[in-house]
């Protein structure tokens, strides 16, 4: 078996665990969803968005909006794989977006950002009359998702990373940051353990896949060199078998002087808060915590914006 086929058993094989796993789940109640906008017009099924929104707003306000970027190893994934935590988010007071993009392997890291900046303009145009307030935009990834959201934060604040990647910036800023279990250093996968490590070299491959112009740029601490990048939340913990990503990701923010701050969790607080675990498990206490200490976080600024 080739390094790709296990690649593709492995997703293959999450994919299956997830659909037990999101039927037998709570759901969460006090949303409801608008699904399948094409963020491209003619594009395919993985170029289309949902729509989350309280079922009850207690204002006319426009809302505060989260962009949810979905993970899966740049290889698994849809705009339907957080739908119960993108609920749950909804139901606290947000309008809350979530694509899906182009895959590996048929294309690379350039295409990918390509949508996920096709579905920002998207809501740049139809989000303020669906009730999203643009002055307030939070932009939330997790596992690889969160590194594909921190190089959005990297791209829109750098001509020449939009230069390199052939984008068109929108028009409004992202005020806050949360990164879950963020996988933000591809090029050091090896040095992990699992399959993602053993097929480390393949994957670079798939990154750079008709673009080797962006080699330099794929990591989140080389891409967000010399930028000011909004405030952002580190999730993770050290059950999760990506610890030492986070890690690093820590390590990145010290060294540039970015504001962050962390919500992280302990080894002894239970092996059962591994990898995304407040995104898969939203039902869970520690996840509701997680998740609301986000909220916070990103509530923080509100009282001083229009």
């Amino acid at each position: 078996m080739t390094p790709l086929e296990q690649l593709r058993q492995s997703w293959a094989q999450t994919a299956q665990k997830d659909q037990e796993r999101i039927f037998e789940q709570e759901k969460p109640q006090g949303a409801f969803a608008e699904t399948g906008y094409s963020y491209i017009a003619h594009g395919s099924t993985l170029q289309t968005l949902n729509l989350y929104f309280p079922q009850k707003s207690e204002s006319l306000k426009p809302l505060p909006t989260i962009i949810d970027i979905h993970g899966g190893g740049w290889m698994y994934g849809n705009r339907r794989l957080n739908e119960n935590y993108c609920r749950f988010l909804a139901a606290q007071g947000y309008a809350v977006m979530a694509m899906s993009y182009r895959l590996f392997p048929e294309v690379g890291l350039k295409q990918m950002m390509a949508d996920i900046f096709a579905s920002l303009h998207w809501l740049e145009h139809f989000g303020p009359q669906k009730g999203c307030n643009l002055n307030k935009v939070y932009l939330v990834g997790d596992s690889a998702g969160a590194h594909l959201a921190g190089l959005a934060a990297c791209l829109q604040a750098s001509t020449k990373l939009q230069r390199i990647f052939a984008l068109t910036p929108v028009n409004f800023e992202f005020t806050k940051i949360a990164l879950i279990n963020g996988v933000m250093e591809p090029t050091r996968l090896a040095e992990g353990k699992g399959l993602m490590s053993k097929t480390a070299d393949l994957q670079l491959e798939l990154f750079e896949k008709q673009a080797p112009e962006i080699a330099p740029f794929i990591d989140f601490s080389k891409a967000c060199s010399g930028l000011k990048l909004p405030p952002i939340l580190v999730i993770g913990g050290e059950n999760d078998s990506f610890w030492w990503q986070t890690e690093l990701l820590i390590a990145t923010l010290n060294e540039t002087g970015a504001p962050y701050q962390t919500k992280l969790w302990t080894q002894e607080d239970g092996p059962h808060l591994g990898h995304v675990f407040n995104v898969a498990h939203w039902e869970w206490s520690e996840s509701r915590t997680t998740n609301l200490a986000m909220l916070r976080f990103f509530a923080t600024e509100e009282a001083n914006q229009t």
